[in-house]
């Protein structure tokens, strides 16, 4: 899954950090004169106060709208004419925006995003367009979505104490109440270099990295101090189940959502269950697919996977669509008692090796490119791994027995955190 490795135009990562507080990583691969760029910010919607959710995904949309000195779309346009792409995402814990572009643009490009990091323009006008744009994101992507919706609903439940339990984009009647002064205190709180980590990926060098980044940064200074504050949420001690009905509903959909132990408890023990949920629940050649969808033809299709990359704790989804209608609560017991087959008696040695195979190439592949590994350090780095973790990552799977995979998976089946969703027409 993340992985590093050396080659004729790949090198290690290098990584050094600003007086400033500011976090760079550099990766040199010089396949071709391009460099990804990514900054990423370690917040999200985690750091927004009760009753105003969708601060962090509005001011990511802001970030675009112009300095004094660079207004308007001078940024985008300059990456357009140049040949290159950019964009931006919000997630729980992080914010990052990237840009792919000829590498000999690369001081003009670092200089533009320094500016933005401080210096961007808010007026009130261009606050109350965007916001209209987010109203209208939400009704595209969740409100007129009734899966999404379903989500949002059993999101909410599993995380009663935490921001995990508020969508990114923000609720609704919170987004319609957010003023111009929230959005301008939350830039001046959060934009800062002591949150930021700028990873560099591509034709560059590391001399030529350090003195153009801090020629721009390091005059950047921090203001504000305060630090990152996680919740915890309480056990769920009573099973909760969520239906949700709605007439576009073609085929009943069964899901159902875990809370768990994140990569950030114990790299070992995520991977080896995330191994455990790839053989019973990842993808059309799993146990579970080949058991309900091929011989019992009982679904149409069934899976699941574990995220555990995130400062809190993670979660694990699973869903299933059945082919006739099915109580949500029999599907439930169907998996369930299944699951408890497969860890007793299909979790071989030999499946194990074989998924380990997978992981290990699969985790190569994704490095094999300009873009992807600006995002696999830099989503690493911003829930709280460090580079040594990252860059040593597949060592862990020399020491994953067929007993801990068993092992995690006792746990999982005994985890009774969790939320239960039915979608239907």
């Amino acid at each position: 899954m993340l992985l590093l490795f050396s080659s004729g135009v790949i090198s290690k990562a290098r990584q050094f950090t600003l007086p400033n507080g500011m976090q760079v990583v550099v990766i040199e691969n010089n396949r071709a004169p391009v460099i990804a760029q990514m900054i990423w910010y370690n917040f999200g919607s985690n750091v927004e106060q009760k009753g105003k959710s969708g601060l962090a995904h509005f001011m990511e949309h802001l970030m675009f709208k112009g300095t004094k000195k660079h207004p308007g779309s001078y940024y985008s346009n300059f990456i357009s004419q140049i040949g290159g792409s950019e964009n931006a995402f919000t997630s729980y814990d992080y914010t990052a925006y990237y840009q792919i572009y000829p590498s000999e643009h690369f001081e003009r490009i670092i200089e533009l995003e320094a500016d933005r990091m401080k210096n961007l323009t808010l007026t009130k006008k261009n606050v109350e367009i965007e916001k209209n744009v987010i109203l209208e994101e939400r009704f595209q992507r969740i409100e007129s979505d009734p899966s999404s919706l379903l989500d949002e609903s059993m999101r909410s439940i599993l995380y009663p104490n935490h921001p995990y339990g508020r969508p990114i984009i923000g609720w609704k009647h919170e987004i319609l109440e957010l003023s111009y002064d929230d959005v301008k205190s939350f830039y001046k709180t959060h934009y800062e270099p002591r949150n930021a980590i700028l990873v560099i990926s591509g034709n560059i060098n590391l001399k030529k990295a350090k003195e153009i980044v801090k020629k721009n940064f390091s005059k950047i200074k921090n203001i504000n101090t305060s630090k990152f504050k996680d919740t915890l949420d309480p056990d769920l001690n009573s099973q909760v189940f969520v239906e949700k009905k709605h007439p576009t509903v073609k085929q009943d959909i069964w899901k159902k959502l875990y809370r768990t132990d994140s990569y950030n408890k114990s790299i070992k023990r995520g991977i080896a269950f995330d191994l455990g949920m790839k053989i019973i629940a990842g993808g059309t050649s799993s146990l579970l697919y080949d058991e309900f969808v091929n011989k019992k033809k009982i679904f149409s299709m069934v899976g699941g996977f574990y995220q555990g990359l995130s400062r809190g704790e993670g979660y694990i989804y699973f869903y299933a669509i059945p082919n006739e209608k099915i109580e949500p609560k029999k599907i439930d017991n169907l998996i369930m008692e299944q699951i408890k087959i497969f860890v007793k008696n299909e979790l071989s040695l030999e499946k194990l090796e074989t998924e380990k195979k997978k992981y290990f190439y699969d985790s190569i592949y994704r490095m094999d490119g300009i873009l992807k590994p600006s995002e696999i350090y830099g989503e690493a780095l911003t829930v709280g791994l460090t580079l040594s973790e990252v860059e040593n990552w597949n060592k862990n799977l020399d020491d994953i027995t067929l007993e801990l995979v068993k092992e995690e998976m006792l746990k999982f089946i005994e985890n009774k955190n969790y939320v239960i969703g039915s979608l239907q027409n």
